[in-house]
C-alpha cells in the first residue's frame, strides 16, 4: 500500500510559557480571560507566529490534500500545556480499507492524570476509522493543533469514490469531548470511538463505540508502549462481530 500524506502541526507539541490558570475548574471567569487574551495584542507570542508563519511557506508544510479547516497561521497569547499527540491506525478487515487515527492531549489540570499510573501523560479523546475506496498519496489529511490551548483540535479528510468525509473534534477544558463528521454531531462522553461507513448510493452509516486507549506516554522512551496500546486497540476491533458487520453492511464501499 502507499503511504498516506499526513500533517501534523508539530509546532503545537510544547511551549515554554507558565499557564496562567486560577484553579481546576473551567468557569465563566477563565473563558472571558480568554477572550481578552486572544483579543489584546500585547499578550501575543509573536516568537511563535513568525515560526508559524515560516512553516506555512515550507515545502513540507505545502498541501498535497488540502485539509478540513485550513490552518492560516494566527497570532496567538503565549500558553503552556500545549502538548498533543497524534496515531495513525488501520483495520485488517478483508475485502475493505478501513483508515483512521486517535488523538491524544496531555493530562493537566482540566484532564486529570489517572491513578495509579505514573507513567501516563497523554488521554485518548477521539479516535476514528474511515472505510475507503480511495487509496494512496494524496488521499488523506491528518492534523492536530494546540494553539487554543487549554482547549485543543483535531480534524482531518479522508477521500472517497462518493466524496471526502471530513470532520473537526474538540475537547475543552470545561470537560466537552465532541466531534463533528459529515456535518454529524457525536458526543465523545458516550463513546470515543467513531467508526464511518460510505455507501455506493453516496449516503454514509455512523457506528460510535466506548472502546478506545486510554494513557499514553510521552518520548522516544514512550514509543514500544504507544504502539502496544495501538495494536491491542485495532486487534480488539478486528475481532469484534459489531464492526465486521458495520464494515461490511449491504451497499458499503469495497
Amino acid at each position: 500500500m502507499k503511504s498516506f500524506f499526513l500533517f501534523v502541526l508539530t509546532v503545537c507539541v510544547c511551549t515554554r510559557v507558565p499557564a496562567q490558570i486560577r484553579d481546576s475548574v473551567w468557569t465563566q471567569t477563565d473563558a472571558a480571560d480568554y477572550k481578552e487574551r486572544h483579543n489584546d495584542s500585547t499578550t501575543w507570542d509573536m516568537e511563535l507566529f513568525a515560526d508559524d508563519l515560516t512553516h506555512k511557506t515550507d515545502t513540507a508544510w505545502t498541501y498535497r490534500l488540502k485539509p478540513a479547516l485550513h490552518p492560516l497561521p494566527i497570532p496567538v497569547p503565549a500558553y503552556d500545556w500545549g502538548y498533543v499527540n497524534m496515531r495513525i491506525t488501520e483495520l485488517a478487515i478483508p475485502g475493505r480499507t478501513i483508515l483512521g487515527a486517535t488523538y491524544a492531549y496531555a493530562y493537566d489540570q482540566y484532564r486529570p492524570k489517572p491513578a495509579g499510573d505514573s507513567l501516563a501523560y497523554y488521554g485518548t479523546f477521539f479516535n476514528i476509522l474511515i472505510l475507503t475506496d480511495t487509496v494512496g498519496d494524496d488521499t488523506r489529511a491528518l492534523m492536530i493543533n494546540s494553539r487554543n490551548a487549554p482547549h485543543y483540535l483535531g480534524t482531518g479528510k479522508q477521500l472517497t469514490s462518493v466524496g471526502p468525509v471530513e470532520f473537526a473534534q474538540l475537547s475543552l477544558a470545561s470537560g466537552e469531548n465532541f466531534a463533528l463528521i459529515s456535518q454529524q454531531y457525536f458526543d465523545l462522553r458516550q463513546g470515543r470511538t467513531v467508526l464511518v461507513a460510505p455507501l455506493r448510493d453516496g449516503s454514509v452509516r455512523f457506528l460510535q463505540l466506548a472502546d478506545s486507549p486510554e494513557s499514553m506516554r510521552s518520548g522516544a522512551a514512550g514509543d514500544a508502549y504507544n504502539n502496544e496500546v495501538i495494536q491491542a486497540f485495532q486487534q480488539q476491533l478486528e475481532m469484534d462481530p459489531r464492526v465486521i458487520a458495520f464494515f461490511t453492511q449491504a451497499g458499503t464501499l469495497e
